[in-house]
């Protein structure tokens, strides 16, 4: 693997109800293309925010060599407006 770009080290995230979507969570992600695949609810936008830097893990840390963008699951975008610049690129 190369460097990775964004490191979660130890990360752990709880909903408000106090229910935790993760626990000791070790993700290193590099320049190759990856994906979050899993059912409805079991947090995968939140993960997505957390490695974008948009989300405060309760435990651990979030290291990001590189800049990150994030484009939300539901938007309502003005006719004409880019991918590009919805996630601020």
């Amino acid at each position: 693997m190369t460097h990775p770009f964004v490191t979660l080290d130890r990360v752990s995230y709880a909903l408000p109800d106090g229910r935790r979507l993760f626990s000791g969570l070790n993700l290193d992600l590099d320049a190759r293309r990856t994906a979050l695949v899993g059912r409805n609810g079991v947090g995968k936008s939140i993960l997505a925010e957390l490695v974008a830097g948009q989300r405060v893990p309760a435990t651990g840390q979030r290291v990001s060599r590189v800049r990150t963008f994030h484009l939300p699951q539901r938007l309502a975008p003005s006719p004409g407006v880019t991918v590009a610049a919805l996630a601020g690129v």
